[in-house]
């Protein structure tokens, strides 16, 4: 006969896997669209560590996934920049996947890392699409306008074109 309760795992066990019970909670909220909806990281379940980026609609209490990592990185797995890994460490963010985005003025667009590589994912249209990036690309920026995205890579600050074009260094590391 299984006993449900001393095949339960532990509560230090539990505790661990779960991130503090942190996994599969909405987080880094954000009010968009003149407070129309809520756009969130949450992961999957309450053990999975990979973070997607989700809209709530207010007036229809929908959530929609925007960014789901899984489906943008197919069947590899996320490789992480020793710069990407290092801001992580500083933020104390243990999770993977999308773990932080920014939004332009209207939250119609908003900008991640994955991978090293920098995404553009649209609210309206759903999906991610990803922006031509030189290097391993940490902390992307939308513009207010959601037309340039910058970021950093390699010492130097970038920017590039929402719709991929005009990629270019702005400031560059000496020598």
């Amino acid at each position: 006969m299984v006993d449900p309760i001393a095949d339960a795992p532990s509560f230090p066990r539990l505790f661990a896997r779960t991130l503090r019970f942190s996994l599969g909670v909405p987080r880094d909220l954000r009010v968009v669209a003149g407070g129309e909806r809520i756009l969130f990281i949450r992961t999957p379940s309450g053990t999975s560590r990979a973070g997607a980026l989700w809209a709530y609609d207010i007036a229809t209490r929908q959530e929609r996934l925007i960014a789901d990592p899984a489906e943008l990185l197919g069947t590899r797995d996320e490789e992480l920049s020793p710069q990407e890994r290092a801001r992580r460490e500083r933020a104390r963010e243990s999770g993977g996947g999308i773990v932080s985005y920014a939004t332009d003025s209207d939250g119609l667009v908003a900008s991640f890392v994955l991978s090293g590589k920098v995404w553009l994912a649209d609210r309206v249209k759903g999906g991610a699409r990803e922006l031509p990036t030189v290097g391993a690309a940490i902390d992307p920026r939308v513009d207010p306008r959601g037309q340039r995205v910058a970021y950093c890579a390699d010492g130097s600050l970038r920017i590039v074109g929402a719709d991929g074009t005009d990629e270019r260094a702005l400031v560059e590391p000496d020598g």
